[in-house]
C-alpha cells in the first residue's frame, strides 16, 4: 500500500512538472526562419511576413508587392531588390548576409521582385 502511495505521488509529481507554459508566438523580426532571406510590409519588423531562399519573380504572389519597409538576410548570401518583376529594372537595395534593417518608403513601394546575389 505504501509503495502503491509514492508511486501515485511520484506520477503526479512528474505530470505537474511536466507542464509548461505555452511558447509565445514570435513577432517582428524573429518570425523570420533561419537559413531564409525576409520581407516584411512594416517597418522593425512588423506587419506581414515574405520569406524566401530562392527570390521571387513577383512579389504580388507574396502579397507584399511595393511594401517591403524592412527586411531580414538571414543567408549567406546578398540579396537584390528590383524595381520591376522578373528580375528586371535597377537593383533598389542590396542586402548583405545577416542584414537587418528599415528600408526608406521611397524604396518599398518599388521593390517588385528579390533573389539571391
Amino acid at each position: 500500500m505504501r509503495l502503491r502511495e509514492l508511486t501515485v505521488t511520484a506520477l503526479l509529481v512528474l505530470g505537474i512538472s511536466g507542464l509548461a507554459a505555452p511558447a509565445q508566438a514570435a513577432t517582428g523580426y524573429d518570425r523570420c526562419p533561419d537559413g531564409n532571406f525576409c520581407l516584411f510590409s512594416a517597418a522593425n519588423g512588423g506587419g506581414r511576413i515574405a520569406y524566401f531562399r530562392l527570390g521571387s519573380t513577383d512579389l504580388r504572389l507574396q502579397n507584399i508587392d511595393g511594401q517591403a519597409y524592412s527586411l531580414w538576410n538571414r543567408t549567406g548570401r546578398f540579396w537584390d531588390g528590383f524595381t520591376e518583376y522578373n528580375y528586371r529594372g535597377g537593383v533598389i537595395f542590396r542586402s548583405g548576409p545577416g542584414q537587418q534593417s528599415n528600408i526608406p518608403a521611397d524604396v518599398a513601394t518599388q521593390v517588385h521582385s528579390v533573389k539571391a546575389a
